[in-house]
């Protein structure tokens, strides 16, 4: 008797969490907040020993074909360069006009452009100094919905502002309700030969 009741408790929990509708981001509103920790590798700042990041992202559906976002980004780094020691903060804020090309509801290719705006504080004989700057961004990517509840986002982008960047991220998410998504991803920027690993949460509403 009492495995039944549990049977059944657990087919409740499981059917209650099932998503009712697959979809991909694109053409929602949302708020997506992030954590990366970065890896330097062997590239011009490999004197910092790693670096942690938190994101928050604001998108708003415009348009059938258009989202705008809007995107805050704060990066932390240490490490020892000259036997003393670094910090590189980074604060960067976005803003952007998302345009799709497709009616799909399970494949949206995509292209971004917008407004950068980075300031850059470093303590100690870094390769970076202390600079704000204002730059654009370009980018072009697809989202992809793989299964009733779950979602991938890939896309390449470069930026202008400051040291020119130019970076690919890859990210897999799994719809846990219709409003709550959770995310993993990597990231790898290519000039600054480095790297990114980033777990997140996006609330749809």
């Amino acid at each position: 008797m009492k495995v039944r009741i549990y049977c059944v408790l657990l087919a409740v929990v499981l059917g209650t969490t099932r998503v009712s509708l697959a979809k991909v981001l694109f053409g929602q509103n949302y708020t997506a907040l992030s954590y990366s920790f970065f890896d330097y590798g062997d590239g011009d700042l490999s004197y910092l020993d790693d670096g942690h990041a938190g994101s928050i992202l604001v998108n708003f559906s415009h348009e059938s074909d258009e989202d705008i976002q809007l995107g805050l980004d704060y990066v932390d780094s240490d490490g020892v360069r000259n036997s003393q020691d670094v910090e590189i903060s980074i604060l960067s804020f976005r803003a952007d006009l998302v345009h799709t090309f497709s009616e799909s509801e399970k494949v949206k290719p995509f292209i971004n452009i917008g407004l950068r705006v980075q300031d850059i504080d470093v303590t100690g004989p870094a390769t970076e100094e202390d600079d704000s700057d204002v730059g654009l961004g370009l980018g072009i990517g697809v989202e992809l919905e793989l299964a009733p509840t779950l979602m991938a986002k890939i896309s390449a982008n470069h930026d202008n502002v400051g040291d020119e960047a130019n970076y690919f991220t890859a990210m897999l998410g799994w719809w846990l309700t219709d409003n709550l998504l959770g995310s993993i991803g990597i990231g790898r920027e290519f000039d600054g030969d480095s790297t990114y690993f980033q777990v997140g949460a996006v609330i749809a509403y």
